[in-house]
């Protein structure tokens, strides 16, 4: 078993900078903080976006009316794919986590001839596409697998990878926020955190900083929960 498959950016960003030569193409527009991304209601309306600064959170409401953190998107990155392509997002809600502006790209545009004269944008497209999707999937599979404990492990881990500039983590989500990815209690992450404090693993937590002092020993408690005993 490869351990590295369970690590993966917790906000995905970058996924489909080539996009960015046609930003032309499509319509600006702004979304404000905790705001509904309205879905498109009718047939003809639909297409995808392209975020160029803020951040998207995915979610899916069950029937029992519990929302359920399924993905974090930044910059540069296409969203709402699936919606355009099949019409009806089911489920489905995307929210503006933060003041976010982005690109909207209706449907329309997408003709055989558009497509035939940018091949590497479609290429990208379902490159990302993948990406994805096997994020969502390692995602469900670690956390039905994996106590809350080891998950909060394997995402901070995730973090010191993925979100580490010049030696500092900035992990861009609140604790509340992270919780909600998770599906744990707040509470329930905050022994955690005070759990790997204790043991001089991390630092303070906070939304734009995080201390990560043993990186290994993280990663181990990623993995085993039993190394951190």
């Amino acid at each position: 078993m490869n351990y590295n498959d369970y690590f993966f950016p917790v906000i995905l960003t970058d996924l489909n900078k080539p996009w960015e030569k046609v930003l032309s193409l499509g319509s600006p527009v702004t979304f404000a903080a905790r705001s509904i991304i309205p879905p498109k209601t009718r047939p003809g309306d639909e297409g995808l976006y392209f975020i160029r600064k803020g951040r998207v959170r995915l979610s899916n409401i069950s029937y029992n009316g519990q929302e359920r953190i399924m993905m974090y998107m930044g910059s540069a990155t296409l969203f709402s794919e699936v919606p355009m392509f099949q019409y009806s997002a089911g489920s489905a809600i995307f929210s503006a986590m933060e003041s976010t502006r982005a690109v909207f790209f209706p449907k329309k545009i997408f003709t055989k001839k558009f497509i035939a004269e940018s091949p590497d944008l479609f290429l990208n497209l379902f490159e990302s596409l993948s990406k994805k999707s096997l994020c969502m999937y390692l995602q469900l599979c670690t956390l039905r697998t994996m106590s809350s404990f080891g998950n909060v492990c394997r995402i901070l881990y995730c973090m010191y990878l993925f979100n580490r500039v010049r030696g500092v983590v900035n992990p861009r989500l609140t604790q509340q926020e992270l919780a909600a990815f998770l599906g744990i209690h707040r509470s329930s992450l905050h022994k955690t955190l005070n759990r790997l404090q204790d043991k001089g693993i991390i630092g303070t937590y906070r939304r734009n900083a995080l201390d990560i002092f043993e990186p290994e020993k993280l990663k181990c408690c990623a993995i085993d929960e039993k190394a951190c005993n």
